[in-house]
């Protein structure tokens, strides 16, 4: 307990004895956090000290701490979704509402998938990856290195809040490598700014901020935490879907503000009335095709903008060639080459040592039409590769670079462009080419999503269509898809066929009471509505009553389990409830 007394809490810096407050950071020896957060000098999985919480959201709260095996300052992520659960004062445990037992399980799970993934990509140099994860006080905290640096956003204030595009250029293509290969192994920011960008001191970018897809989209069960200007518009909505095309728009927005000063307007109030200036009319100095790719990322549809960060960055970096620029059906100039001079030079001598005669002239007149057949057939094919490309072949071919071409830098593009130009691809391989160029974004995760909401939304037109297999699940409510035949990450074609696996709701449910609080029985309507809702398979039968009105609920029985009230009944077995209703007749009793 020693090594930690000595320990700011707020910084992590070694305290002389007697100092009650750190001349480091300022905080004092005694200040803890709020109550529903670990308390400092808690100690996790007997080695990591908890210190000073520096920010929460709806998914997780961080806290700056320390290894003491590594003897080393870290940073600890606490999965703790506060409107899911809440931790009692003085305790270290996560106490979950019982009414959303299930959705604290499936986050915690996706908040354990995700920084394993992350994990596994610790080796790349501009993403901040846990080091460590370990499970304790009914949640799951992972660990990660203590990054020496500043954000972005910091880092602009001390450069007079903006950025020339020599420096952009330099600081940004290894921080898009990375994120081009986070994209390639199934992952998603969807919460890329100026505060979830790191700049070291080594000048170097890193980036942070990951969390699971439900607190960076609104409607979900967790308080949503979106970034103004730099959230795309699909976050805003739940009936659209995200994908590599989202953090495309976030990283657009960020360096629209950093070349230009100022904040892009938020999506939502761009519909109906788009107020997105290019950032060249804003900062002159914003070379055009830069500005025209940024401003081409951050369109509002997610289908007219640009889909993948490979395929920004080529753009970006890619300045068009003159014979590009020349409108269709311009003059143009045709050099002619010393070669066919010479070769001219050697034809017109060899036609004046030919002899004159009949059989001559009539040689030379066939010579004469098959040149200028060969003219003709050469004229127009050096037209129509000089003429420029229509939309659909540019298109296709930026698509091809997209996908083959990996990420570079300003220098290498050039050198990229020039042997492109002259390598000639051959017929099959344009076919595999054009095959793999239609990627529009990788497959999404499904799962946990009401099926009703997926097959509604526009977002899946001309992308993905739907197989729809029903099976009872223990775990998912009905209607939520519970699996998924396309593994999340996959890169998709339009159009695909993807199988979801849709949830009828629990295999064995508990049978009803027909007994209402003021112990008034349920009329048949009513509990046959409640068995609907559980899909319960029932069979009404008619009971003479002599004291009890028709249309009520007298008694229910399941034969296969010869269970009543609060008994179990099998639902995909077809286990059938037989439901006894009412029917008035008062003579029934002296009948009987």
């Amino acid at each position: 307990m020693s090594e930690y007394k000595t320990l700011c809490m707020g910084c992590m810096e070694p305290l002389m004895e007697g100092q009650d407050v750190c001349p480091n950071c300022g905080l004092s020896v005694n200040a803890g956090n709020l109550p529903s957060y670990l308390q400092p000098k808690t100690v996790l999985d007997s080695r990591y000290i908890v210190g000073k919480l520096i920010r929460s959201n709806g998914e997780s709260a961080v806290y700056i701490g320390y290894d003491n095996t590594e003897s080393a300052k870290v940073t600890i992520k606490e999965y703790m979704p506060d409107v899911l659960c809440s931790r009692a004062k003085g305790s270290s445990e996560l106490i979950v509402d019982q009414n959303y037992v299930v959705q604290y399980k499936n986050y915690m799970s996706e908040f354990a998938e995700l920084n394993k993934s992350l994990a596994r990509l610790r080796t790349m140099s501009h993403i901040v990856a846990p080091t460590d994860m370990f499970t304790a006080n009914n949640t799951v905290y992972a660990v990660f290195p203590d990054i020496e640096g500043i954000t972005l956003r910091q880092y602009l204030q001390d450069n007079a809040g903006e950025l020339t595009w020599d420096q952009v250029k330099k600081l940004f293509p290894p921080l898009l490598t990375t994120l081009a290969c986070i994209h390639n192994a199934g992952i998603l920011h969807r919460g890329i700014c100026l505060d979830n960008i790191i700049v070291t001191d080594r000048n170097e970018l890193m980036l942070t901020g990951f969390a699971i897809p439900e607190i960076r989209t609104v409607n979900t069960d967790l308080a949503p935490e979106l970034y103004d200007g730099f959230s795309a518009p699909e976050q805003y909505s739940a009936s659209e879907w995200e994908g590599t095309w989202t953090d495309v728009y976030a990283v657009a927005a960020v360096m629209y503000r950093i070349l230009t000063g100022c904040m892009p307007p938020e999506p939502m109030s761009r519909i109906g009335n788009d107020s997105l200036m290019e950032p060249n009319k804003i900062n002159p100095h914003v070379p055009a095709n830069v500005s025209k790719v940024i401003t081409q990322a951050m369109r509002l549809s997610c289908e007219q903008r640009i889909q993948t960060i490979t395929d920004f960055v080529t753009k970006l970096f890619d300045q068009p060639s003159y014979m590009t620029q020349l409108p269709r059906g311009a003059t143009q100039t045709i050099p002619i080459s010393e070669t066919s001079k010479e070769n001219r030079s050697t034809k017109t001598g060899s036609k004046k040592k030919k002899k004159k005669g009949n059989g001559g002239n009539v040689a030379m007149i066939i010579g004469a039409v098959f040149l200028v057949a060969i003219v003709v057939v050469t004229f127009l094919a050096l037209i129509s590769m000089l003429l420029p490309k229509s939309s659909d072949d540019t298109e296709t071919t930026t698509a091809s670079t997209t996908t083959a071409a990996p990420i570079t830098t300003a220098a290498t593009t050039e050198a990229t462009t020039e042997s492109t130009e002259t390598t000639t691809v051959s017929s099959d391989e344009t076919e595999t080419t054009t095959a793999t160029s239609g990627t529009l974004f990788v497959m999404p995760n499904l799962v946990g999503k009401k099926y009703t909401s997926v097959a509604e939304s526009d977002t899946w037109k001309g992308r993905l269509e739907f197989e729809v297999i029903y099976d009872y699940s223990d775990e998912y409510e009905r209607g939520i898809i519970y699996d998924q035949d396309i593994p999340e990450g996959t890169d998709l074609y339009p159009v695909t066929t993807v199988k979801l696996y849709v949830s009828q709701g629990l295999a064995v449910v508990e049978i009803p009471d027909y007994m209402n609080d003021d112990g008034t029985r349920m009329t048949k309507e009513e509990y046959v509505a409640l068995l609907d809702e559980l899909n319960i398979k029932y069979e009404c039968r008619d009971v003479e009553t002599p004291d009890t009105l028709s249309g009520y609920v007298m008694d229910v029985y399941c034969a296969q389990t010869g269970e009543g009230v609060g008994g179990e009944i099998n639902v995909k077995e077809g286990n059938t409830l037989y439901v006894d209703i009412s029917v008035f007749s008062p003579l029934a009793d002296a009948v009987g």
